[in-house]
């Protein structure tokens, strides 16, 4: 023993109240997550992203339920807490013939309440689109032909190099924002009550609790850390995406309104042909900007797909501090 046990039940049964309502906060926040991500198809343009991301989803999920689960867990022993210190001490107290020494008034520190908000915003929904391909009537004419005679569809397959969801992206950023900043409050509140608790209640068990709320704010917080890089690096994605299709977008268009001028301007002795030969400068200048951009772009996917993989395997359980044990549950 350390020599002094203190404790006020009333203080004791809110606290584990308060733990109760973070369990319960962190259920409601895996049922938030999993009904708006429900995948990471975010089409062509974002796929290399996709089966890093979709982890991070199943593993946020797996956490989250064991956040709940082990909150619960420890709101029980404060209630068992609770009640074994009536227990013994009415015990005691009787053998001494003296009766009961603790009496619960039921007055719980108003201090016990939330100090943050814990239920997530719902999503913003991104309105965002990708800049779409403008193909001019004599192309789609000699697409359309190209077809019919068994060749590819170039049409279809310009369209699909730039097409994605990137407002369904921005609307899964805003879900991990607001993540985050539940797990936030959730970690506040369990920071806080657990400050207030240890004015009243002191001894070996006291010093325990306090030591496995210690662990669980601090991977709360580094939990809530994650989802806020999740959301940010989903942002810079969706933003490089739409910078390249736009250049892809601008690129395509200037080939095609160089090869329609090839069938008019020769017509013009000298001008035409200077006309013509700036415009295949500046086409050829544009693709070769285009596949640099392109490189650099698939760079950052790889990199922001090593970040969603890095996340998957800090964003355990095994990090969490162990669940208490009740003495029922002993062998």
């Amino acid at each position: 023993m350390d020599g002094q046990l203190t404790v006020e039940l009333a203080d004791l049964r809110g606290w584990a109240r308060q733990v109760g309502r973070a369990a319960d906060d962190c259920g409601y926040l895996a049922d938030y997550v999993r009904s708006f991500v429900p995948d990471g198809d975010f089409g062509p343009i974002l796929a290399l992203i996709r089966s890093d991301y979709e982890r991070l989803v199943a593993r946020v999920d797996e956490v989250l339920a064991v956040d709940a689960a082990r909150l619960a867990e420890t709101q029980a022993a404060l209630q068992h807490a609770a009640t074994r210190y009536a227990h013994t001490d009415a015990r005691v107290a009787q053998d001494l013939g003296v009766g009961v020494a603790i009496v619960d008034d039921g007055r719980v520190d108003p201090r016990f309440g939330d100090t943050g908000p814990t239920t997530p915003e719902p999503p913003v929904c991104g309105g965002e689109v990708l800049p779409m391909i403008s193909l001019t009537w004599g192309f789609s004419q000699a697409n359309d032909l190209l077809v019919s005679i068994g060749g590819p569809d170039l049409r279809r397959e310009l369209t699909d190099l730039v097409a994605g969801d990137i407002g369904k992206a921005l609307t899964q950023a805003s879900v991990w924002e607001s993540s985050a900043q539940a797990l936030a409050a959730i970690r506040g509140n369990l920071a806080h009550g657990s400050e207030v608790v240890g004015r009243s209640w002191a001894g070996e068990a006291a010093s325990s609790s306090r030591a496995l709320t210690d662990g669980l704010v601090a991977e709360l917080g580094s939990q809530s850390d994650t989802l806020a890089l999740v959301a940010e690096h989903l942002r810079d994605a969706v933003a490089q995406a739409v910078d390249v299709a736009q250049l892809v977008a601008d690129a395509i268009q200037l080939v095609i309104s160089t090869f329609v001028a090839g069938w008019t301007l020769p017509s013009i002795p000298i001008f035409g042909q200077l006309q013509l030969a700036d415009k295949l400068k500046d086409a050829l200048r544009l693709v070769w900007e285009a596949r640099k951009v392109l490189a650099v772009f698939w760079s950052f996917l790889v990199c922001i797909k090593d970040a969603f993989s890095m996340a998957v395997d800090g964003f355990g359980a095994a990090a969490l501090p162990p669940a208490p044990v009740l003495p029922a549950r002993l062998a």
